[in-house]
């Protein structure tokens, strides 16, 4: 289930069904609708990411959990209280399901692997052209192509240093599709327009090792730097068939 944690108490469950959900925990708790993901069809191993404050990225999936088409159709779902909208954005270039999604600190998201037709334990119809979504234009990009396939049970996470872990895959014993192995993935925002790394700005000062909710910080820099941004940093992956990037 893609689960959205609000305010007060209130989850809402945002997928893979059509329909949506909300979940509320007091007293023996309750679930009442939030309406249909727009025009999306049921998205079984497809996956949702929260891309900033409020704002949710579903992609990929398949009426199915196996064995159906994929879709290249990805929505975006607004939270703002109680009210709950969800809209189509641009498709991506390549059905996925059994993908992983991961949000980057620019607040754009890259997407992994996955199969154009969903059979556990398989590499067939696998998806090696990683995507990267803009939600300024809402657009997808395609990146450097990936060496190994990464369907069922993969994953994907931020590093500390802004670049993505994506591996594993399989699981199934002794088959041919396990891979017990990963690859590091360098963003483009870290390169330059000739593939060289960018010179990366270090902090100096100004960071405590911990900070109380609603602290003001300042920091500075060895440079000019453009804005920052906090990401919550994850626990360790339990690896699964989708998984979500940190949050924003």
């Amino acid at each position: 289930m893609w689960m959205y944690a609000t305010s007060g108490g209130k989850v809402l469950q945002l997928g893979p069904s059509k329909q949506m959900n909300w979940i509320t925990t007091g007293g023996t708790g309750s679930i009442t609708s939030a309406g249909t993901r727009a025009d999306s069809q049921d998205a079984m191993t497809g996956n949702a990411v929260p891309y900033d404050i409020g704002k949710v990225l579903t992609l990929g999936g398949s009426p199915a959990y196996e064995n159906t088409p994929a879709t290249r159709r990805a929505y975006t779902v607004s939270v703002d209280g109680d009210q709950v909208r969800a809209a189509r954005t641009g498709d991506m270039g390549y059905a996925r399901a059994f993908g992983n999604s991961v949000v980057l600190p620019d607040g754009k998201v890259a997407v992994f692997g996955g199969q154009a037709y969903p059979v556990p334990f398989s590499d067939a119809t696998s998806v090696l052209t990683p995507e990267l979504w803009d939600p300024a234009t809402g657009r997808f990009t395609p990146l450097a192509s990936m060496a190994i396939p990464r369907n069922y049970h993969s994953v994907a996470n931020l590093l500390p240093d802004g670049r993505i872990f994506s591996g594993g895959g399989g699981l199934c014993g002794d088959c041919a599709t396990n891979h017990s192995d990963g690859a590091v993935f360098t963003p483009p925002y870290l390169l330059n327009a000739d593939g060289s790394p960018k010179l990366r700005p270090a902090l100096t000062g100004g960071v405590p090792p911990r900070a109380a909710a609603g602290t003001s910080l300042t920091v500075t820099t060895d440079g000019p730097v453009t804005s920052f941004v906090l990401m919550r940093a994850r626990p360790r992956p339990t690896p699964r068939t989708t998984t979500s990037g940190g949050s924003r």
